[in-house]
């Protein structure tokens, strides 16, 4: 996947995760909520475009803090 085409799927998430989640989110600052938003939205563009590759063993540990 070219890198326009990542940005643009990326910015469509974005938008579509703030206007489901930004009545709930108000207690956050604007940059909090920009950085939970970037975090998310590239989320949901990993999981579209690659559902079923496993995180590699050194970044389950440091996201679970152990490794499985």
């Amino acid at each position: 996947m070219d890198d326009t085409r990542k940005a643009e799927a990326i910015a469509a998430a974005r938008r579509e995760i703030a206007r489901r989640i930004a009545k709930f989110c108000t207690s956050l600052s604007p940059e909090d909520f920009d950085r939970l938003l970037d975090q998310m939205a590239y989320v949901q563009w990993k999981y579209e475009v690659l559902p079923n590759v496993p995180l590699p063993p050194e970044s389950r540990q440091k996201s679970t803090g152990h490794a499985n």
